[in-house]
């Protein structure tokens, strides 16, 4: 599994490799080997990596430990400090036999204290685009407490995504923590964009969440895109190439923060 953080470039990031899950495919001599020169050549190349025991995934003090160290390549402060203290993740119910989480969406009732503090207004994905997009605003369907470690502010929301295409990192039908405006690059973040003349070819829908990428020129007027790529996580799933003149049909309109 490959990690990245807003400040990785795209051939960077975080590795964590979990050694000894299967005796027939790691206790094999050619294969400990062969994952050995992976392991150096990933660290020789930009990459860190974090070696996980099989026995450890069953030591929260362990797992503490990796995903302390994790969180720190990633500059998740707040994570890192957070899992000293609280290890219900550790404990966490595990999905069904369905598929289905065991936990729902917590829907509330919100007060003007509440609103942004412990809870998020739920929209569609569609409904998400004209809230945050060109079009009138749209009411929630709901405000919803999400289980999430990170901070809430004004500007986020939670959204499901339906469809394959970002698996394994948001599985089908996930709900997920957005965050709008986008601050700070949006290069190799994973954001909820609209399209204006086109459609999602998995969705047919005008909105998608995707990995923006983008390759730009500096000219006399400032700054102009040659090429924007968004990228599904699937590999199963074409890359939406939009050229520079195509570049003005994109709209940014939030950055996902957390999949619940």
């Amino acid at each position: 599994m490959i990690y990245r953080a807003g400040y990785h470039e795209d051939d960077e990031g975080v590795c964590l490799y979990l050694d000894g899950l299967s005796k027939h495919i790691h206790g094999n001599r050619e294969t400990e080997q062969q994952d050995r020169e992976i392991r150096g050549w990933l660290r020789n190349n930009g990459y860190d990596v974090i070696e996980i025991p099989v026995s450890d995934l069953h030591d929260e003090q362990a797992m503490v430990r990796h995903f302390r160290r994790l969180a720190g390549y990633l500059r998740e402060d707040s994570i890192r400090r957070g899992l000293r203290s609280g290890t219900a993740w550790f404990h966490a119910p595990q999905k069904e036999a369905g598929g289905q989480e065991q936990s729902q969406l917590r829907r509330v009732v919100p007060t003007e204290e509440s609103r942004f503090k412990t809870c998020v207004p739920l929209f569609s994905l569609r409904a998400s685009a004209g809230n945050f997009g060109e079009e009138q605003m749209v009411e929630p369907e709901g405000w919803v407490e999400p289980d999430t470690r990170r901070k809430l502010d004004a500007g986020m929301f939670v959204a499901q995504v339906v469809g394959k295409s970002m698996e394994p990192r948001i599985p089908d039908g996930s709900y997920c923590l957005f965050r709008s405006p986008v601050a700070g690059t949006r290069q190799s973040k994973t954001v909820l964009v609209k399209l204006r003349d086109s459609l999602d070819p998995e969705s047919g829908e005008r909105s998608t969440v995707k990995r923006y990428f983008s390759e730009k020129v500096e000219t006399e007027e400032g700054w102009r895109h040659l090429r924007i790529e968004l990228r599904p996580e699937n590999p199963e799933y074409e890359v939406i190439v939009l050229g520079a003149e195509q570049s003005e049909q994109l709209q940014v309109l939030a950055e996902l923060v957390d999949v619940l």
